[in-house]
């Protein structure tokens, strides 16, 4: 039970800050490559605080192109996620990560050697089920809009990214070096916008916006940090495939730490909280919480 308890810490931290990155992306860094190049500036912070749980190891030989990979992907899934964080609530841009989690099984199976019961297939199309349905915006006329392909997108790479992260952690053995190379790596390849002169002139030009939002950028950070240390270590015990359905939580927590925001301190988020809305998404959510224990258990 307790694994259980660290891997739903991933999705309620990481909620958190994707209701700041939402802020900062929509109304500040209105660039993609502009908030994914701040964003990673701070990705080293809080490395050291992972001593107190283990001690880093040097990479087996073999692991570190797949460190590489990771962070490659790390970085690049940002770009159509900030996109989608544009058009749609984030509480359903949250929910549509779960996409591509269809391929993981398929993706454990091949390379991970999992296999799964009947009742876990079928958890898996509960949460596909209720994704696709957060992203439709009229039910007398299903069309699926620009965030639903932006998200597809993102999906399978994320999907990609948890299979290869246990793939790594195999090689490797170690779930500290699991996210310190990861974002050494991640940390440095937002440094090649450099190489693009327009991406250069907007990082120039809103570097005295980064400085006045430091501390938000530094809260976020340390939000990330706990989401994916927890994240991480949870994957090292469970599953890929069961890993990856606790994360399916996160819209859940993401709608409700926006309510709370909303009330405590009159923060807004892009959330759309209508009686009509809220009953759809109540209802997702629930079916989606119904597949996470199907896969789960």
């Amino acid at each position: 039970m307790f694994i259980l308890f660290v891997a739903l810490l991933a999705p309620f931290f990481s909620s958190f800050a994707n209701i700041i990155e939402c802020k900062l992306s929509n109304n500040i860094f209105k660039h993609p490559a502009t908030m994914i190049f701040y964003i990673s500036l701070m990705n080293c912070l809080f490395m050291p605080l992972l001593l107190f749980f283990g001690i880093p190891t040097l990479p087996a030989p073999g692991a570190v192109p797949f460190y590489f990979l990771l962070a490659f992907i790390d970085v690049a899934y940002l770009y159509p996620y900030y996109k989608a964080m544009k058009v749609i609530d984030t509480s359903i841009v949250s929910a549509l990560f779960s996409l591509g989690q269809i391929t993981i099984p398929i993706m454990t199976y091949l390379f991970l050697d999992e296999r799964l019961r009947e009742s876990q297939y079928a958890g898996f199309l509960l949460i596909i089920a209720a994704s696709i349905v957060l992203s439709i915006n009229d039910f007398k006329m299903p069309k699926l809009n620009r965030a639903f392909y932006y998200m597809v997108f993102v999906s399978l790479l994320r999907a990609f990214y948890v299979v290869l992260q246990k793939y790594t952690f195999k090689e490797d053995d170690n779930w500290i070096n699991l996210i310190i190379y990861v974002n050494i790596f991640s940390f440095l390849l937002p440094f090649l916008l450099f190489l693009h002169k327009k991406s250069a002139e907007r990082i120039r030009s809103t570097f005295a916006e980064y400085r006045k939002n430091t501390k938000v950028f530094c809260l976020n950070e340390f939000l990330c940090f706990l989401g994916g240390a927890a994240a991480v270590y949870a994957l090292s015990k469970l599953s890929a495939v069961t890993s990856s359905a606790i994360n399916a939580t996160a819209p859940i927590f993401m709608l409700f730490i926006s309510l709370a925001l909303k009330k405590m301190f009159d923060i807004r988020v892009k959330e759309t909280i209508t009686p009509h809305i809220m009953i759809k998404k109540l209802i997702c959510f629930v079916v989606i919480i119904a597949g996470v224990v199907m896969v789960a258990l």
